[in-house]
């Protein structure tokens, strides 16, 4: 398994590949060879040159951090560009690195260049090479002995196997590590990284635009103008992830395993009748700088009912099937996001979990962690709200759900030391009120606190 990455072709480079020029294995299959021995010098000057074309846009392949090889577009003219890659570095040669650097130059065409269709020539003898491009769906457009013309409409590009989707909103002090860690993941397939960055006050925008800048095939950033709020954002970023998979990383987290998607995929792939997987985590508190460490330390099943009893995934550490396009109307208003999701997958399947540690829970940095205790109760009780709405005819979830419902209600009856008002913000009362008792609820919760406060005093 290997960590491949392109990042910008830069002139240093010249040390590496001027080697690569003057092996005539390495351009056996090229339309274009060096007609002279190729210099360091010579080299340099080329992707010195080669650097200032506007029509043309060159990366490095790098396959763990090591260069390997090149891919570029040449010719870019309104929506066209023409696409060249090589490994240079024959140890790399027939181990699907060029497979995964194409998907990156092609992804980052379409989605950040807005180009809408790539051409390739290749010569009839590269069988190997062939079958890659149709692997990304090229399709063969001319041929003759000496040449084959190869063509992708990019709306025709396949989707990744793995969406990763990223909340991100003053991250910035925590962003780096989080990035970090999703781009040295090792896979055998595609994935991308798709952010919500909700004009965050700090500089977490900059630090994602010089991430995209350097590694371009990799991210899809939805930069919203302005703060859209973590319900809107979360699920904007859910529609915008196209992979058969979706792993969840918020800004603030981030995963310890390189290993991490490929072990979750696999097991996902050879096992239909589940929906979701998470892992062991570990618990990073903020403050302390101290790891504590939850989950059990056996492989274990479990089931959507075992599951509406209580929230035992740490959402770090899921990975799910995409088992819907779009995230149900009612989440729009649920003030909590990833508990009602992970009960949404779990009803499509069963949950697989793994006594590996393979993620880091950031403790206290998040919004949630910022609410107080009556804030976070009453947070959870309106979505337990629209769970129960939801899952009204699946009897044993039903009456898990309300279990819970009724221990947080009396929870409210213990004394707090949180004096300062409730604040509840609903978007739409009416359409809250059209499929829940929410006005009854209101009185009672605003009842209950007024008088604990008096009693307070």
């Amino acid at each position: 398994m290997y960590n491949v990455l392109i990042r910008p072709l830069v002139k240093e480079d010249a040390l590496t590949s001027y080697h690569w020029r003057n092996d005539p294995e390495v351009w056996k299959f090229t339309g274009s060879r060096p007609d002279r021995e190729i210099t360091q010098e010579i080299e340099s000057e080329w992707i010195d040159r080669i650097l200032k074309d506007e029509k043309s846009k060159r990366f490095a392949i790098l396959c763990d951090n090591q260069y390997v090889g090149n891919v570029q577009l040449t010719n870019i003219e309104n929506t066209t560009a023409e696409f060249h890659i090589f490994i240079g570095n024959k140890n790399f040669w027939g181990k699907g690195i060029s497979q995964l650097a194409t998907y990156q130059i092609l992804y980052y065409a379409k989605e950040v260049l807005k180009l809408s269709e790539i051409n390739l020539h290749v010569k009839p003898e590269n069988i190997a090479a062939v079958k890659s491009y149709k692997r990304n769906n090229f399709v063969v457009i001319e041929e003759n002995s000496d040449d084959i013309k190869m063509s992708l409409q990019l709306c025709e590009l396949k989707n990744p196997t793995v969406s990763i989707f990223v909340m991100v909103y003053n991250h910035a002090q925590f962003l780096k590590d989080c990035l970090d860690s999703l781009l040295e993941q090792k896979t055998n397939f595609n994935y991308d990284i798709v952010v919500g960055e909700d004009c965050s006050k700090d500089n977490s925008r900059e630090i994602l635009l010089g991430y995209q800048n350097l590694y371009p095939g990799k991210f899809k950033l939805l930069l919203h103008p302005n703060n859209i709020g973590a319900i809107d954002n979360q699920n904007t970023i859910y529609e915008n992830c196209s992979g058969k998979y979706i792993a969840i990383c918020e800004g603030d987290d981030y995963w310890i395993n390189p290993l991490k998607l490929q072990k979750q995929v696999d097991f996902l792939e050879r096992n239909p009748e589940y929906s979701l997987s998470f892992h062991k985590i570990k618990e990073l508190t903020t403050k302390e700088e101290k790891f504590t460490y939850s989950n059990p330390n056996e492989e274990k099943t479990y089931t959507l009912e075992d599951l509406s009893k209580e929230n035992f995934i740490i959402t770090v550490s899921v990975l799910f099937r995409k088992n819907f396009e779009k995230l149900p109307e009612w989440m729009k208003y649920s003030p909590i996001g990833d508990y009602p999701l992970h009960l949404l997958n779990a009803s499509y399947g069963l949950i697989k979990y793994f006594p590996e540690e393979m993620a880091v829970y950031r403790v206290g940095s998040g919004i949630w962690s910022t609410q107080n205790t009556v804030d976070q109760i009453i947070n959870t009780m309106f979505s337990l709200k629209f769970l129960l709405h939801h899952f009204k005819s699946a009897k044993e979830v039903s009456d898990n759900l309300k279990v819970q419902y009724t221990n947080f209600q009396k929870a409210l009856l213990r004394p707090f030391d949180e004096k300062r008002s409730l604040e509840i913000k609903v978007k739409d009362y009416n359409y809250l009120e059209s499929i829940t008792s929410f006005s009854y609820l209101l009185k009672m919760l605003n009842i209950k606190l007024l008088k604990k406060m008096r009693l307070k005093k």
